[in-house]
């Protein structure tokens, strides 16, 4: 296992695969302000040598304040030019907010980002459920996170994500196994190959690698009538995490300095 990979590292391995083009990176993965006024600085010649635009993306915190953070700092290290109107476009940096955006927040950050004198062509937004129904990851809980990667030579590290900013946007790190509680009967995540796991059968089951694996999707009639009867054996605001997973979690949490 190799030791978990430094925000500067992540960034430059983007640069240095698609920093001829259009790319984004995600800044809060760790801490967003240490990315933005150190690291951005630190990796300013390898972006300088490349021909694209590097796009900065916050996702947690107040969507106008992280909005503003990101065009100062991007200023400050790569440098602006005005335009026809007199507005700052910042050269070949630009903006994306995806998180807690909404037609009020749209608003609220553009209103915000001209005031400071910038263009509103720095900016993109992400089109989550808050421009449609409001019907979200977040209605049932649910994200998709990367938690393991196995890298060209062969060698793994765990991968987690630990905004801040943020604390509920912590993700699970490491391989997974999911298996049922003994005494519940209710859906259990460990880390995969804990003693704990032996015995359990995992309740997950492949149904995507690269394209649809064949004969795993099933109707929706069967998904409800299968949601109906594991209902009963989760608890009103259970936790699935296992005490072994919270363990690793906040030993991770303490190693990066966080008091839990």
């Amino acid at each position: 296992m190799t030791a978990w990979p430094s925000e500067k590292d992540a960034i430059l391995n983007t640069i240095e695969q698609y920093g001829d083009g259009l790319f984004a990176c995600v800044m809060d993965s760790y801490d967003y302000d240490n990315a933005l006024n150190v690291v951005l600085p630190e990796i300013a010649e390898a972006k300088a040598a490349k021909s694209g635009t590097m796009v900065l993306r916050p996702d947690s915190g107040d969507p106008t304040e992280q909005v503003l953070k990101a065009l100062k700092a991007g200023e400050k290290t790569f440098g602006a030019s005005k335009n026809s109107k007199g507005y700052k476009v910042l050269n070949n940096v630009a903006v994306i907010q995806g998180d807690g955006i909404s037609y009020k927040t749209v608003k609220e950050i553009l209103d915000a980002v001209l005031a400071e004198g910038y263009s509103a062509s720095n900016v993109a937004f992400g089109m989550g459920g808050g421009l449609l129904q409001k019907c979200n990851r977040d209605t049932m809980s649910f994200a998709t996170k990367l938690s393991h990667i196995v890298y060209a030579d062969g060698t793994g590290s765990d991968v987690m994500k630990t905004p801040k900013k943020s604390i509920a946007k912590v993700s699970l790190p490491g391989r997974l196994f999911v298996g049922r509680d003994p005494s519940t009967g209710a859906p259990l995540v460990l880390p995969k190959g804990d003693p704990s796991c032996q015995g359990m059968q995992s309740v997950m089951r492949v149904v995507y690698d690269k394209r649809p694996v064949a004969g795993a999707f099933e109707d929706f009639d069967v998904v409800k009538a299968r949601v109906a009867s594991e209902w009963a054996s989760v608890k009103p605001n259970g936790n699935a995490v296992s005490p072994q997973l919270q363990e690793k979690i906040h030993s991770i949490l303490h190693e990066r300095g966080w008091k839990v």
